[in-house]
């Protein structure tokens, strides 16, 4: 193993611990938030974005990665600069070095995986980077929240008509034959 692969599988562990810091950083569940037929029909409103230091960290370095990829003018190491600050002034005072590189494996990863995609830098992805980026920069490190689900919940699908085009149903009292 050269060295660089070992920086390489050190960063995908760190990510791989950063994103499941993430995801378990939403899994208590107090009374109001337990299962309900209103989650299983769709009925459920959308999640708020858990606002905490891992996932500001994740956020600010993901959109800065996204905003440099799609050609935004604005300086990286500024923003990070302010936004460690700001997690420095912070009530509940977080671990800023542990903050920076959860920052700095996110910025990293997500630099990595766009720059071999050649046509990341949709209208819709600028819009999202644009709007991200113009929060953080005015000192909003607020994540934003995910993007709405497609699914309408359990009995989405019923009842709905099929867009399939060139079917043919034939009943047997039909007398032509197509």
């Amino acid at each position: 193993m050269h060295a660089n692969e070992g920086h390489v599988m050190k960063a995908a562990s760190s990510l791989l611990l950063a994103l499941a810091t993430l995801a378990l950083a939403g899994c208590g569940t107090s009374g109001s938030e337990l299962l309900s037929t209103g989650s299983l029909l769709g009925e459920s409103k959308p999640a708020a974005p858990t606002n905490d230091g891992p996932a500001r960290a994740f956020q600010v370095g993901t959109v800065s990665a996204r905003a440099i990829k799609c050609g935004f003018n604005f300086d990286p190491a500024k923003l990070k600069t302010n936004y460690l600050n700001f997690e420095r002034q912070q009530p509940v005072t977080q671990d800023v070095a542990k903050l920076e590189h959860m920052y700095d494996v996110s910025f990293n990863a997500v630099a990595k995986a766009v720059a071999a995609e050649g046509e990341y830098c949709t209208d819709a992805k600028t819009r999202t980077i644009k709007a991200d980026l113009g929060r953080h920069l005015a000192g909003d490190y607020t994540p934003s929240a995910p993007p709405p689900q497609q699914d309408d919940g359990l009995f989405s699908g019923w009842g709905s008509s099929s867009s399939t085009t060139g079917y043919k149903s034939k009943n047997p009292m039909d007398n032509s034959t197509d």
